[in-house]
């Protein structure tokens, strides 16, 4: 019988000893491969999933031979936070300006709300003057450190420089909103305390109008910009940073931007900072419009207080109450509120973080 060749080459040649099998190739030994012996289990394929890290899903088998493929919680949660990022950063922080911030609030307490009602007091009961001299001493000390923070603003803002001024206003000599609101504030403020004490005598009642009045303005402010703002109505004019056309921005929003910007130096990186992350951040939105709210039918409710017991009373001891009433009951409120909005502002940021971590917050919204 001729030989025959085989249907393989040598390379190809499989060598058996006993049940391991060895597919060898003799011009390269490394590529020899040798299947494992190890006896497969039906039973523990069936009950082991796997999970395959490409697209981050579990894979369960069933009993019947089946494969279901379930997305795994933790790698998703994972992969979106860090595929997510975070909200556009401020460029300040109140820690880094706590002591000159204090130090103009205590200023402003003791000018606008401590001052006047124990110079009135301590006047009238431990001198002889007269009431006219008494009021025209309180006048012309009253509102300086407003009258300086009013030309301390307008100066930065007219600066060749524009590095004060809102977002794309190039006149300069215009101002922000809130030196228009400061500068009217003052001016109501002045009035009050100049007609009160030309009358002969000092009309009491209207020289305690000064904060109730300052109140006021501000709440007004607050709720009706939050309306129109919610209505999306369009601005007549220029509001800060905010163009004439625009969608009518909330006044808290103008507030924090202006002051932060002039007051304590943020500069126009501030205000941009500002409107991208108000524009980028569902929660500061909500926070902005609860805080609008609450100051603003607070306001109204305390500066109403205080007209009601300022022309409430007819006796001169009545009236000296009220005069008293008009200047720290506004503080009253102003104070722990103040505090409250600290405590709730940081507990804000903390759930503005979280919700960032589980939802997609960059919905852009005007301002």
């Amino acid at each position: 019988m001729r030989d025959e060749k085989p249907p393989y080459t040598p390379s190809d040649r499989t060598n058996s000893t006993g049940d391991d099998m060895t597919l060898t190739n003799p011009t390269n030994p490394r590529a020899s491969v040798a299947p494992s012996t190890a006896k497969s289990d039906p039973k523990s394929q069936l009950s082991e999933p796997t999970t395959t890290a490409a697209t981050g899903s579990l894979t369960l088998p069933n009993s019947d031979g089946s494969v279901v493929s379930e997305p795994s919680p933790g790698l998703q949660e994972r992969k979106s936070s860090i595929l997510r990022p975070p909200p556009p950063p401020l460029p300040f922080h109140l820690r880094d300006h706590k002591w000159s911030v204090s130090f103009v609030v205590i200023v402003m307490f003791v000018d606008h709300g401590i001052f006047p009602p124990v110079a009135y007091f301590g006047l009238k009961y431990g001198t002889d003057m007269s009431l006219t001299i008494i009021f025209g001493i309180i006048t012309s000390i009253f509102g300086v450190v407003l009258g300086i923070e009013c030309l301390v603003r307008a100066v930065k803002l007219i600066l060749k420089s524009p590095r004060f001024r809102p977002l794309g206003q190039e006149f300069r000599w215009g101002m922000d909103f809130w030196q228009y609101t400061l500068t009217l504030c003052l001016i109501v403020n002045v009035v009050c305390v100049s007609v009160g004490t030309a009358l002969n005598p000092p009309f009491i009642n209207l020289m305690a109008m000064p904060m109730p009045t300052l109140i006021f303005n501000l709440s007004w402010q607050l709720l009706l910009s939050d309306f129109l703002h919610k209505r999306k109505y369009r601005t007549p004019f220029r509001i800060s940073s905010t163009p004439k056309g625009d969608i009518f921005p909330q006044f808290i929003y103008v507030i924090i931007e202006d002051v932060i910007a002039v007051d304590c130096n943020g500069k126009t990186e501030w205000r941009q900072a500002w409107r991208d992350r108000v524009k980028a951040s569902k929660p500061m939105r909500e926070t902005l419009k609860r805080l609008s709210t609450y100051w603003g039918v607070g306001g109204l409710c305390v500066s109403t207080l205080c007209w009601g017991l300022l022309w409430g009373f007819d006796s001169i001891s009545g009236k000296e109450a009220g005069y008293a009433i008009g200047w720290l009951l506004p503080w009253a409120w102003i104070v722990p509120s103040t505090i409250f909005t600290t405590i709730y502002v940081k507990h804000r940021l903390e759930d503005e973080r979280h919700f960032v971590q589980r939802h997609n917050s960059f919905s852009v919204e005007p301002v």
